[in-house]
C-alpha cells in the first residue's frame, strides 16, 4: 500500500518545524549524555560507493560535530543479502547506549516487507532518528539507442528490439529494492537478464560503466551526483523516474529530475490506458518503500528514550547547520527530511502490502527467479 497522503503531509510538517528550529530541545536526561572518547559504529548494509553509503558519509563529520562529546563515527559496511545480512548483524550486535546506529535503505525494507526468511529482526520496532525520502531513476546505456527517441512508446519498443541476453541488469536479490525496477519494466513489456548477488549500487554502477550491464538504477540524487561523469559522457541515459508524492499525495514528476517522465507516464503511453490491476498495485506497494522510505537512520529496538532523543537532537542541529545545508543539497535534494516520531506511521504503513499485491508478486518472483515468498 502506498504511503497515506495525510501521514506524509503530517510528517513533512513536523520535519519542517524541526529543521527551522521550532521544535523543543531534548530533555535534561538527553543533554546529560556524553559520548566523549567513544566510537560510534554506523552500520551500512551495502558496499562502499552506493547511495546509502554516500548518504551516510556525507553526514559523518556533522554527526561527530553535534553528538555530545564529539565522538568518532566509524562507518562499517556489511553488504550481503540485499541488506539483510548487515541488518541482522546490527540487530544482534548493537549496543543501546548511543554508540551503534543503522542506515536503512529501500532494499532492506523491501526484503522485509516481502517476508524474507533470513530477516531476524522486526524493522517496525527500530527507533527512527532521520528519514530521507528520495526518488528512483531507471537509466540505460546509450548502446541501446534510445537517447534520440522522443516518443515514450517508441523508446520501449527500441529496448524490446534487443535480445534479452543483451538487456543485462544487475541486482542484489530478487526481493530487494531491485524488484520494483523489474516489475516496472515487465509492466511495460520489457524482460531483462538479471544478474543477482551484487553488494550494492556501487558495484552495479561500476559494472554498468564497464558495459557489463545495459540497464541500471540509482536513487535520483545519487544518479545526478555519483554518476555525473556517465551522464556527461552520454553513456547513461535516464529513462524514467518513479515520481514523487506532492503534499496532497498526488504522484508527480521527481522534483530532482523534473524533465524526465515518470514510470506512470510510460505505462499510459505503452498500454494506452490508466494504470490498474494487481501488477500495478504491487508496483505501487514497492514504490512505497522505494521513495518515501528510501533512507533512514535507525537505532536498535529498546533503545532508551534519552539516547533516542540525544540522537534526534544531534540530527536537528545538523540539519540547521548552514554549512551542512549547502553540502547536503546534492544528497537531500528537494525532499523533506523527517525526524523522529513522525517517521513511525510512515514505516508502519510502508512495510505492509495488500494480499492481492503480494499474491501477484509471489507468482512473479517464482516464475522469473524460482524464488518462493515466505508466508506472512
Amino acid at each position: 500500500m502506498l504511503i497515506s497522503p495525510r501521514l506524509f503531509r503530517t510528517a513533512a510538517l513536523a520535519a519542517s518545524a524541526a529543521v527551522l528550529g521550532l521544535v523543543t530541545m531534548a530533555g535534561t536526561q538527553a543533554k546529560a549524555l556524553d559520548l566523549a572518547g567513544k566510537r560510534v559504529t554506523l552500520i551500512v548494509p551495502f558496499s562502499e560507493g552506493g547511495g546509502t553509503d554516500t548518504w551516510t558519509r556525507m553526514m559523518q563529520p556533522y554527526l561527530e560535530k553535534y553528538l555530545p562529546g564529539k565522538p568518532t563515527v566509524l562507518i562499517l559496511n556489511k553488504p550481503g543479502g540485499g541488506g539483510i545480512s548487515g541488518t541482522n548483524y546490527f540487530n544482534e550486535k548493537a549496543k543501546k547506549d548511543g554508540t551503534w546506529i543503522f542506515a536503512q535503505s529501500t532494499s532492506v525494507a523491501s526484503n522485509y516487507m516481502l517476508g524474507d526468511p533470513r530477516a531476524k529482526f522486526k524493522l517496525e520496532e527500530f527507533e527512527p532518528v532521520l528519514n530521507s525520502p528520495r526518488g528512483v531513476t531507471q537509466y540505460v546505456r546509450s548502446d541501446l539507442g534510445v537517447q534520440d527517441i522522443k516518443d515514450l512508446k517508441a523508446k520501449i519498443e527500441k529496448i524490446k528490439s534487443h535480445p534479452i541476453d543483451k538487456l543485462t541488469f544487475g541486482g542484489k536479490t530478487p526481493t530487494s529494492g531491485d524488484l520494483a525496477l523489474r516489475v516496472a519494466l515487465s509492466l511495460l513489456g520489457v524482460e531483462v537478464n538479471s544478474v543477482w548477488g551484487l553488494g550494492g549500487n556501487g558495484p552495479m554502477a561500476l559494472a554498468f560503466e564497464r558495459g557489463e550491464f545495459m540497464l541500471n538504477y540509482d536513487n535520483t540524487l545519487s544518479f545526478l551526483s555519483n554518476r555525473k561523469h556517465m551522464i556527461e559522457s552520454g553513456m547513461a541515459v535516464p529513462l524514467y523516474t518513479f515520481g514523487n508524492l506532492d503534499e496532497n499525495g498526488k504522484l508527480t514528476r521527481d522534483p530532482a529530475l523534473p524533465n524526465v517522465p515518470t514510470f506512470v507516464e510510460f505505462y499510459k503511453a505503452v498500454n494506452g490506458k490508466e494504470p490498474s490491476g494487481a501488477g500495478y498495485d504491487a508496483w505501487r506497494s514497492l514504490m512505497g518503500v522505494s521513495v518515501p522510505l528510501s533512507k533512514s537512520l535507525l537505532l536498535a529496538p529498546g533503545t532508551p528514550k534519552d539516547v533516542v532523543e540525544m540522537w534526534r537532537t544531534a540530527v536537528k542541529k545538523m540539519l540547521a547547520d548552514e554549512e551542512f545545508k549547502t553540502r547536503a543539497k546534492a544528497e537531500f535534494g528537494p525532499y523533506p527530511q523527517l525526524i523522529g516520531e513522525a517517521v513511525k506511521p510512515i514505516m508502519k504503513q510502508a512495510l505492509s502490502i495488500a494480499p492481492e499485491s503480494r499474491k501477484w508478486l509471489a507468482k512473479y518472483v517464482k516464475v522469473r527467479y524460482d524464488v518462493e515468498l515466505a508466508a506472512k
